[in-house]
């Protein structure tokens, strides 16, 4: 009788917090109806899938913008096509400047050194062929940028 009991308390604190949630549903006017898509996804694609701009480069949208969610983490190349680095952030400036924080070197970003350069000396452009989001920084090397100094969020005293 004392294991029927517990069980039953048991499986009665488990549903009632359940039982007692309230549904809400989606309104007409709630962004994630109304966001504006990615890519475009009418009409039939093309022989290398649909031609828009985010279709062949997820980082870009159909309007020429560029998702700072998809730059973040993307792998940067130089014009050689060698992987020198990854995005591992973006920096808005005191003066509204755009910097990208590359993370360079280093296994699994253990060991990483992070260096900043200006945004404008990044280049985006059609990505489709490569399963990561490709970002080409042209003249960088490995060494160039580990000869950069140091990047750090904090000041160090």
């Amino acid at each position: 009788m004392l294991k029927t009991g517990a069980a039953a308390l048991l499986a009665a604190s488990i549903a009632l917090p359940v039982m007692a949630q309230t549904s809400t549903s989606p309104t007409s006017n709630s962004a994630a109806t109304n966001a504006p898509a990615t890519h475009g996804t009418a009409g039939s694609p093309t022989g290398s899938g649909y031609n828009t701009p985010s279709a062949r480069n997820p980082i870009m949208t159909d309007d020429g913008g560029m998702r700072s969610s998809k730059i973040v983490g993307s792998s940067v190349y130089n014009d050689k096509d060698e992987k020198v680095g990854s995005v591992d952030d973006l920096v808005i400036g005191s003066d509204k400047s755009l910097h990208a924080v590359i993370s360079v070197g280093g296994v699994l970003g253990m060991g990483a050194k992070m260096v900043e350069v200006p945004f404008d000396k990044l280049q985006f452009g059609n990505t489709k062929g490569s399963s990561d989001n490709r970002i080409v920084m042209p003249g960088a090397t490995k060494e160039s940028l580990n000869n950069m100094p140091d990047y750090h969020y904090v000041k160090q005293g």
